[in-house]
C-alpha cells in the first residue's frame, strides 16, 4: 500500500463486503491483534475476530475517517462506521512490516449509538 488513506480504501472495503480472506490477507505472518480480552495471533484468530465483529456490527459500511496520522510504519486513525445497529466510532492503530502489512493492531470504539 503506497499511504495510509490507501491502506484504509482497502480496508474498509474488504471489510465492508464481508471478504475475511481478504482482510486477513493484509496482515502479515505472526501479525497480531491485540485487545484487552486477548490477542488473535494467527490467521484463524484473526479471522474469527472479524467475523465475530461483522456478527455484532452487520451493515458495516465506512461513513468517514475523520482523522489519520503516518509516521514512519504507524498509521493511527479514528473512523465513523455505519451499521444496522447504529453509527459506531473507532479508533486504530496499526504497526506495519517491510511489505505494508499489518505486523501488529490494535483497535477500539470510542462511541456507538445503537438503535
Amino acid at each position: 500500500m503506497s499511504t495510509g488513506r490507501d491502506f484504509l480504501d482497502r480496508y474498509y472495503q474488504l471489510l465492508g463486503a464481508g471478504d475475511i480472506d481478504g482482510v486477513v490477507a493484509m496482515y502479515e505472518p505472526g501479525a497480531e491483534i491485540v485487545r484487552y480480552d486477548g490477542v488473535a495471533g494467527t490467521p484463524d484468530e484473526i479471522g474469527g475476530y472479524f467475523r465475530t465483529f461483522l456478527a455484532q456490527h452487520p451493515g458495516f459500511a465506512l461513513r468517514s475517517v475523520d482523522q489519520l496520522r503516518e509516521h514512519d510504519d504507524v498509521l493511527m486513525w479514528d473512523a465513523l462506521v455505519d451499521t444496522d445497529n447504529g453509527l459506531l466510532q473507532t479508533v486504530h492503530v496499526v504497526t506495519l512490516g517491510e511489505h505494508g502489512l499489518i505486523r501488529r493492531h490494535i483497535p477500539g470504539m470510542r462511541g456507538y449509538w445503537g438503535r
